[in-house]
């Protein structure tokens, strides 16, 4: 009896040592860092910071066309006005020459050419005025319905020389304004497709009438429209007008200057 005493003790005493140490066992495993470890492995998580996943969003080829500086060229290619720079081309580019014809008199934008067409001449009206324009063509209003049509004509120097009799004269008359009224001349000449003068009718008879038309005042409108609206030719006329303008008034007038003449050809 008294070793049963003594060993119930004992037994316990294993049994309670028994329970504490398979509890710690247990416990330990859930705690075992190798059961966690896969939730906290960088590298499941490494694709989602990986740097080359979003690369092609900051690659600055994409955006290398916006600053392409040859998109914007064309905006300042200064090609754009070549044609202002006309005024100083050289007029050794003429057919057939750099000077008028059988004179050394040189061919300047904006001359003024007049032939006095007398009664029993190239036309039934005394006096004809034609421009040299931008690219050394004149440019003029008659009533022949040739190859250009009545109206606006656009004739190389040889050829206006053909317009005229033989033996008539064509003076040159050089302008302070003529450039500008040249450029104008040369833009609206197409404009004129009927040749009139309003003698026997007052239809059309002010002078901001661009079609019909006439020589002489044809050639005050482009000096007018040509020069801002300012009448360098009569000095006080206006588009409203109505008036005639002869070819004698454009010669006479204080911004054309006598510089010499050469003959028509057969």
């Amino acid at each position: 009896m008294k070793k049963i005493k003594v060993f119930l003790p004992a037994l316990l005493m294993l049994l309670f040592f028994t329970s504490f140490f398979g509890i710690t066992s247990v416990s330990a495993s859930e705690v075992n860092p190798s059961v966690s470890a896969s939730e906290v492995n960088p590298s499941i998580s490494a694709p989602e910071v990986n740097p080359s996943v979003s690369a092609p969003e900051v690659d600055p080829s994409i955006s290398a066309p916006e600053v392409n500086p040859s998109v914007s060229a064309p905006e300042v290619d200064p090609s754009i006005s070549a044609p202002e720079a006309t005024y100083d081309f050289s007029p050794s580019a003429l057919e057939p020459d750099s000077t008028y014809p059988g004179t050394n008199i040189r061919v300047k934008v904006g001359d003024v050419l007049y032939s006095s067409k007398a009664l029993g001449g190239s036309a039934m009206i005394v006096g004809h005025v034609g421009i040299i324009g931008p690219d050394y063509m004149v440019y003029h209003v008659n009533a022949v319905n040739d190859n250009q049509g009545e109206g606006g004509k656009r004739d190389t120097i040889s050829y206006y020389q053909t317009r005229h009799k033989a033996g008539e004269s064509i003076a040159v008359y050089r302008a302070t304004h003529g450039r500008n009224a040249a450029y104008w001349a040369q833009n609206n000449y197409s404009s004129v497709t009927s040749y009139h003068i309003p003698i026997y009718s007052w239809d059309n008879f002010q002078l901001k009438t661009i079609n019909p038309n006439y020589c002489s005042k044809f050639i005050w409108q482009a000096f007018y429209y040509g020069n801002y609206d300012t009448d360098y030719i009569i000095g006080y006329y206006t588009p409203n007008k109505e008036a005639f303008v002869t070819p004698g008034q454009v010669i006479n007038s204080n911004d054309l200057t006598y510089v010499g003449s050469f003959g028509s050809r057969s």
